[in-house]
């Protein structure tokens, strides 16, 4: 989603706020506040018990961080998921399309 600098923790790290000060919000994927904007706070996501990840995005960065940005994101990561997945099975990439609102992929036997 453009962001470049992204940190991944096996265990949570505190996240900062716009003052520099240390939130008690902590997150496994962290994008730090200089990456996000100058008057933004630290953007995080906890991965939960189930094995998936939570949002932690301050009041103030919703406005950009919005439930549309987090679509963005999931249907991008999800993308990237099943292309690494594909490749391990020893997939080629075939055709990229979108049906009804919806990204289909096709992979061929290599």
């Amino acid at each position: 989603m453009g962001y470049k600098d992204v940190e991944v923790h096996d265990e949570a790290q505190s996240l900062t706020g716009y003052y520099g000060d240390t939130r008690a919000e902590k997150a496994n994927v962290i994008v730090r506040r200089k990456f996000v904007g100058s008057a933004a706070n630290d953007i995080g996501f906890v991965k939960t018990p189930a094995g998936t990840y939570s949002a932690i995005i301050s009041q103030y960065d919703s406005g950009k961080h919005n439930t549309k940005w987090l679509d963005g994101l999931k249907k991008n990561y999800t993308e990237r998921v099943v292309v690494k997945e594909a490749r391990k099975q020893g997939l080629k990439f075939y055709s990229r399309a979108v049906v009804n609102g919806k990204t289909v992929i096709k992979y061929l036997k290599a």
